[in-house]
């Protein structure tokens, strides 16, 4: 449609221009000064009318040029959006997977420690069991030689003791002897 308007006006530019030529000749053979300038004016105006519609031809060019490089300007545009918006994701997943890989290095990291201190306190208590059973075994020894030593001394005592009793048991004789003797000389 657009192309038999503008077919229209080019038949209507050019059929103006030869009637404008056909008044200007016509002026000048007739010597009408008037329809030569009318026939002048015609083919001016057609003049401006075709460069009118030149320019105007040129603009819709230029405008349907534009908007395809706008609509690719769009299109490239949607297109950096889109790898902008990939990369996005690819930075998120990138950190979620880091963030990932960190929780389970701390989570490997407190069973370690875990293990660490439940280790440590092994060895502490079983240092403190040999500690306990090294006293043990000194109060046991300080026992046993308590014991000796009481056990030494009772002998000692039941020595003594039998000792006394012996000796006193002589005495005693010793004593009914002198009182026999004396009891022999008195009668």
């Amino acid at each position: 449609m657009a192309e038999d308007s503008a077919s229209d006006k080019a038949r209507s530019g050019l059929k103006k221009a030869l009637v404008g030529k056909a008044k200007k000749v016509a002026g000048a053979l007739t010597r009408n000064d008037s329809l030569t300038s009318e026939g002048r004016l015609e083919q001016e105006q057609a003049r401006q009318i075709e460069k009118a519609d030149t320019l105007r031809d040129m603009a819709e060019a230029e405008t349907e040029e534009a908007t395809e490089h706008l609509e690719a300007v769009h299109e490239a545009g949607r297109h950096e959006r889109e790898k902008v918006e990939r990369r996005a994701e690819n930075a998120e997943k990138q950190a979620e997977r880091e963030a990932e890989i960190r929780k389970q290095a701390a989570e490997r990291e407190r069973q370690e420690s875990v293990v660490r201190e439940r280790a440590d306190a092994a060895r502490e208590a079983t240092a403190a069991e040999q500690r306990a059973r090294r006293e043990e075994n000194a109060e046991v020894a300080d026992a046993a030689a308590d014991s000796a030593a009481a056990a030494e001394n009772h002998r000692r005592s039941a020595h003594d003791a039998e000792r006394a009793r012996l000796e006193a048991e002589q005495e005693r004789r010793r004593a009914e002897a002198l009182g026999r003797a004396l009891d022999e000389r008195d009668s």
